[in-house]
């Protein structure tokens, strides 16, 4: 499914907006690839995530009200709080997902395949899906070493997250070492295991949110993030623009590493020679 229109007002040319919506695109694009056009917005004071839906309501998408808005890295999310509201009727109002500290779903923390999962849910209840979504299932292996090389891999695609789970509780079981830490999820489990200095990191997560997968690309994890696309490189030619005009030395500066630094990026390189 094509990705959703990115939105249409004048904040989409603001560095900090594009700095926000690039650090948040693992959440993001997922979202717009079930054809939702996705945001990022001060709702009261607070950026948060803001998904339009086809009924006219949307998703606002950030932590609980006590740890604020969006912080400025994804990393530092450690709750995801989903809320379906309405601007226009204020009788609309559903948590879909809530894995704060007192929520239903507080063992997945930050974790975002359960969340997409129950976004899905509950979008394809209401109809508000254009078509149905496979959650395909990875398993991932992360792999510290005191002396060696760090590690990260893959498996490929399952079927599901049934098979995924039960596959990495093999992997765990068999694994030569010990479970120094088990989190005890039927869908979602995570296992870090321990021989001599090394240590293993085995999660189950959907194949959707592997960086640099075939339907993700190569990404930017740079840490001012570069225009990856011809149409990132214009609307950022025209933020340099608008910020040169109003005088604003401090954003010129970002806007200027962003496009004068593009040129070893890996994300950059990939898509220009897709």
């Amino acid at each position: 499914m094509p990705l959703a229109a990115v939105p249409d007002h004048n904040r989409v040319t603001d560095p900090a907006w594009l700095a926000l919506y690039a650090i948040y695109e693992p959440l993001i694009t997922p979202l717009r690839r079930r054809g939702l056009v996705t945001d990022i917005d001060g709702c009261g004071g607070q950026d948060l995530i803001l998904t339009k839906l086809p009924d006219g309501t949307h998703l606002a998408i950030g932590p609980g009200a006590e740890a604020g808005g969006l912080p400025g890295h994804i990393d530092s999310i450690t709750e995801w709080l989903v809320i379906r509201d309405s601007d226009d009727n204020p009788t609309v109002r559903h948590v879909v997902y809530d894995s704060t500290p007192t929520g239903p779903d507080a063992p997945h923390g930050a974790f975002l395949a359960p969340l997409l999962v129950a976004i899905d849910a509950f979008l394809t209840s209401r109809g508000m899906l254009p078509e149905p979504v496979t959650h395909s299932a990875v398993i991932t292996m992360t792999t510290v070493h005191e002396y060696g090389p760090a590690a990260y891999a893959p498996t490929r695609p399952l079927d599901s997250v049934t098979e995924a789970a039960q596959r990495a509780a093999e992997i765990a079981e068999t694994f030569p070492g010990d479970i120094i830490q088990h989190h005890a999820s039927r869908d979602w489990p995570r296992y870090v295991l321990a021989d001599g200095d090394r240590l293993v990191v085995v999660q189950v997560t959907l194949a959707e949110l592997i960086p640099g997968g075939r339907s993700l690309g190569v990404r930017c994890y740079c840490p001012f993030a570069h225009p990856e696309t011809e149409e990132d490189e214009l609307r950022l030619r025209e933020g340099i623009e608008y910020l040169h005009r109003i005088g604003d030395a401090n954003g010129l500066y970002i806007a200027m590493i962003r496009f004068y630094t593009a040129r070893d990026c890996p994300a950059r390189k990939a898509n220009r020679h897709a």
